[in-house]
């Protein structure tokens, strides 16, 4: 809706006493008070650090490092060693023991009674692994005992390691020996139990190939992998002679090869013999010759003698080949027999050499722990590796200056500290003690001079939770509450968004202006709607009968049209926020002012006014637009415009959504 130039002034107060303003009088008053307790906060908190800070005295602090060093310095295990010792050192320093002895020397060389829990309080013990050095810190507010202190701390620490060096020293050569003799002893029974167990298994060596029944075992496999070669080779040789056996040609045996040539070679002089003859004489001639006649007959058996070689070799060539397949079958059967029976000494052999493998790893470790042992006592009685030697590497002093406290710096935290809880204390007083009443200006309404008598607006706000008082110039009241501004439409955007929706869209709107609340809405079922969609019934506390009009009605039947009575008509929208995004985009399309404001509540309250501005009891319109809480119902008692109450059948409970035809 646009504005012209023409703008009407309406305060919401009545001119009457305007001079006298309670609000402003209170709004001053409340700013005065914030003031109030942001400066004192800030004040007490301030004075009250910085007190605390100035009256502390000043710390001093005195200091002394020890040097550890070790007679191996390369040695890796030496290296891990002094890391662990130094630690253990510095852990010890500040045991109970150490500084009872540390108070009782005190006492005795500098007559000073100081408390255990005192020593421990003011003593501190740093580590440097890398560096192998301990540093001892002494602080306090006397100067003047920080360095005695550091100095009975050290000669008392000195001389209890030493007194523990030495009987550690005889106590380990001892441990040591007493160790040696019971790892001899079980190296003695580990060793014969090798020996008994080895020669009872028939175990030669560690190593799998030097061992007989290993090794038999590997030559069976090579034998039968050999003979299974043969018996697959003579296989195919046989499958090949058959098949050209039946493919109709000659095969002859390899060892019949020279005789069969022989005749060959005869049978082809015989025949060359004869074409040369046939060449020279005639037929007749020929068959009157005895000669010809009998080298003929010489050929012919020839013939028939190598026909009869070749039948006999290939005869003898199969009946070897199937001797020789049915030895290599024989073999294989046996080598098999032979080479499971060898695998299940293997198996038994196997078990026992790898038990006899654990036997000797236990024998070599007893042997190694019983080298090693002796590598120590010998380190030990020779060099003693594992005692540090400890050294004063930086003696006590007496401090001439202060470390703390930086009163400087404390002040300044203290300063930021009361600024912060300063502002904290002035957020607490203004969320308890929350001013009454709107801001010190007027709220006002504009009114367009041009608009309409039905246009509703929403500018504005109530205060203390009540509406503005109405104007009698407007058709409908403006209702607001002080938490939220609900946008009220007027009927002409009513039906400009009821004309260009979709049916879920005409759906939407014509349900909640007819008195369908906002958590019913998506309840609505295809079985609710009776006399083809004239009328909806609501089940639940406040069960009724909603009165639906013929265009909103003819939108529903489209819409159920494929559903089932346990259906709800909407089928694509899950969600509230989906129902107001639907919205939106109506307003949008319908070109209506600031469509971005539309949501289920506004059409709810748009229904809400229509039915109030009609004079309809606050009490009665749950029994049409549903449940609707007191303090919201109590927002719509300014709205009657009216001037009398009315019953609810005198109320025209149908929106006009649509446009009158």
């Amino acid at each position: 809706m646009s504005f012209d130039s023409k703008v009407d002034y309406i305060p919401s107060h009545p001119f009457t006493n305007a001079a006298i303003d309670p609000s402003e009088f209170q709004h001053k008053t409340f700013q005065k008070r914030k003031w109030q307790v942001l400066i004192t906060t800030f004040l007490l908190i301030l004075i009250t650090a910085n007190a605390v800070i100035w009256i502390q005295s000043p710390i001093y602090q005195s200091q002394a490092t020890l040097h550890f060093s070790y007679t191996s310095q390369t040695k890796q295990e030496f290296a891990e060693l002094a890391q662990r010792q130094i630690t253990l050192h510095q852990q010890r320093m500040k045991s109970n023991n150490v500084l009872s002895f540390v108070a009782k020397e005190l006492e005795q060389s500098q007559m000073l009674i100081i408390k255990v829990q005192t020593l421990f309080d003011a003593l501190v013990v740093e580590a440097s692994l890398t560096g192998r050095i301990i540093t001892l810190k002494a602080n306090g507010s006397d100067p003047q005992i920080l360095k005695p202190i550091i100095d009975a701390w050290i000669k008392v620490y000195l001389q209890l390691v030493a007194s523990e060096t030495q009987i550690n020293n005889t106590d380990d050569l001892l441990d040591v020996d007493q160790q040696l003799e019971f790892l001899e002893l079980k190296i003695t029974e580990q060793a014969q139990l090798l020996q008994s167990f080895a020669s009872h298994n028939n175990i030669t060596s560690l190593e799998r190939d030097e061992n007989r029944v290993l090794s038999q075992a590997k030559n069976l496999g090579a034998n039968l992998d050999q003979a299974l070669a043969e018996q697959a080779q003579t296989q195919a040789l046989l499958d090949s002679l058959v098949e050209s056996i039946n493919n109709g040609e000659s095969i002859v045996r390899p060892m019949d090869n020279a005789q069969i040539d022989a005749i060959k070679l005869s049978l082809q002089e015989v025949n060359a013999n004869l074409s040369a003859l046939s060449e020279k004489y005639t037929q007749a001639y020929l068959e009157r010759d005895q000669a010809i006649l009998a080298q003929q007959q010489k050929s012919l058996q020839l013939q028939a003698l190598l026909e009869e070689q070749i039948k006999m070799s290939q005869v003898d060539y199969l009946l070897d080949v199937k001797r020789k397949l049915s030895a290599a079958r024989g073999k294989v059967e046996k080598m098999n027999t032979q080479l499971v029976e060898q695998n299940k000494l293997t198996q038994v052999f196997s078990q026992n050499l790898e038990q006899y493998k654990r036997l000797d790893d236990a024998l070599k470790a007893l042997q190694n722990q019983a080298q090693t042992l002796k590598n120590q006592q010998i380190a030990q009685e020779v060099s003693k590796p594992f005692d540090a030697k400890i050294s004063l590497l930086e003696p006590a002093f007496i401090p001439d200056f202060a470390i703390g406290p930086n009163y400087s710096l404390n002040s300044l935290i203290s300063l930021i500290a009361a600024v912060i809880v300063a502002v904290l204390a002035l957020l607490l007083f203004s969320f308890i003690f929350k001013q009454n009443g709107a801001a010190s200006s007027n709220h006002f309404v504009l009114m367009p001079g041009q608009a309409r008598a039905n246009d509703y607006s929403i500018m504005g706000s109530a205060q203390n939770g009540q509406l503005a008082a109405p104007d009698p110039r407007l058709s409908s009241a403006l209702v607001t509450s002080a938490s939220q501004s609900l946008r009220l439409l007027n009927i002409d955007e009513s039906q400009k968004l009821f004309s260009v929706a979709n049916d879920q869209g005409k759906a939407l709107i014509g349900l909640i202006l007819s008195g369908v609340s906002v958590d019913e809405l998506s309840l609505i079922k295809k079985g609710d709607c009776s006399q083809d969609y004239l009328m909806l019934q609501i089940n639940n506390q406040f069960s009724r009968i909603i009165s639906i009009q013929k265009n909103l009605a003819e939108v529903l039947q489209a819409l159920c049209n494929n559903l089932t009575n346990e259906q709800t008509v909407w089928s694509n929208i899950k969600s509230q926020e989906d129902f107001v995004q639907l919205l939106v985009n109506i307003g949008h399309d319908a070109q209506i002012t600031f469509p971005d404001q539309l949501s289920l509540n506004v059409l709810r309250h748009t229904y809400l006014t229509y039915l109030a501005s009609q004079g309809a009891r606050l009490n009665d319109i749950e029994q049409v637009a549903g449940y609707t809480s007191p303090s919201d119902l109590a927002l719509y008692r300014n709205v009657n415009q009216q001037g009398k109450l009315l019953d609810l059948e005198q109320v025209q409970t149908e929106y006009p959504f649509v446009v009158a035809s």
